[in-house]
């Protein structure tokens, strides 16, 4: 159990990883901290509330999310300055890391209280030492976009080889529904690159799908549509520009017209196949469909 801060005493903030699946990760470390800050700040309370009652311990909680991350700093300053001990966890792995806390830490740090980091897991990084893809230089870019056309320029900003030339690989975070979508696109933007879908990390079923974007996308089954995975990317050359590669989808599209296909599923499923955004697609199917045929 903690004790209460003298008067005086500065307080510190404790950043806490957590297990990503396997409780049998959390380190005695932060096990026993668990049980001894003042005030434990979670990204979601029900979801630590699960962790808590395995190590059987009950800090006070607070939730501390995307949504209410910005209100909290002066609360948690306060809070040191009177000596308190904050601990800092997100749902799973390492806080600030595609999770809530960054702005919480940046501005404990600049307030000169004491940070302090218990490492432990961290899912991009799991990923990445199981891939047999090049670890180093390595890039994590958390959630890709949802959509299509965001995604494809989201890509395309980031998959570039090392800087020297050589490979690099880049790690996305992606809900298991969304991976067949992404792999689609990934093999229209850079079909030569190195893919490996890892999912389940540190679980039972923990497994790995490698290849390039067509052979993973062959051997992808209903069942890896759940939970997330980690995408992991090795890009040995740059890809091309999106003028080289557009593929010509007016053929398709006139046919479409043609026979009378009915758009909105036509287009959806041509823009998953091809990469290129459903807008798009929709205005050159307005264009053509006002053409003499």
């Amino acid at each position: 159990m903690s004790s209460a801060p003298s008067a005086g005493q500065r307080g510190r903030l404790s950043v806490i990883a957590t297990p990503i699946g396997n409780l049998g990760d959390l380190t005695p470390r932060a096990a026993e901290l668990l049980g001894a800050v003042d005030l434990l700040l979670c990204e979601d309370t029900r979801h630590t509330a699960r962790l808590l009652a395995h190590v059987g311990v009950r800090p006070p909680c607070q939730s501390l999310h995307a949504h209410n991350e910005a209100e909290r700093v002066a609360d948690v300053l306060a809070r040191l300055e009177a000596g308190s001990h904050v601990g800092l966890v997100s749902d799973a792995g390492t806080p600030c890391l595609s999770d809530p806390g960054a702005r919480l830490v940046d501005a404990v740090q600049a307030a000169g209280h004491r940070v302090e980091t218990l490492p432990g897991p961290f899912a991009a990084a799991a990923g990445l030492a199981a891939s047999g893809l090049t670890p180093v230089p390595f890039a994590f870019w958390g959630f890709a976009p949802k959509s299509a056309g965001q995604r494809e320029r989201w890509l395309e900003a980031r998959l570039t080889p090392a800087p020297d030339g050589g490979p690099m690989t880049h790690a996305v975070y992606v809900p298991g529904r969304d991976v067949p979508g992404l792999v689609a696109q990934l093999e229209t933007l850079a079909p030569e690159v190195r893919l490996v879908v890892a999912r389940e990390l540190t679980k039972l079923h923990e497994g790995y799908v490698r290849g390039a974007p067509a052979a993973v996308s062959a051997q992808l089954t209903p069942e890896q549509a759940r939970g997330e995975a980690v995408l992991l990317v090795e890009v040995s050359a740059p890809i091309p520009s999106a003028a080289s590669r557009v593929p010509d989808v007016d053929a398709e599209i006139a046919q479409a017209l043609q026979t009378g296909a009915d758009r909105k599923p036509f287009l959806r499923e041509l823009s998953r196949r091809t990469g290129v955004a459903r807008r798009e697609l929709y205005r050159r199917w307005l264009e053509l469909a006002d053409e003499p045929r």
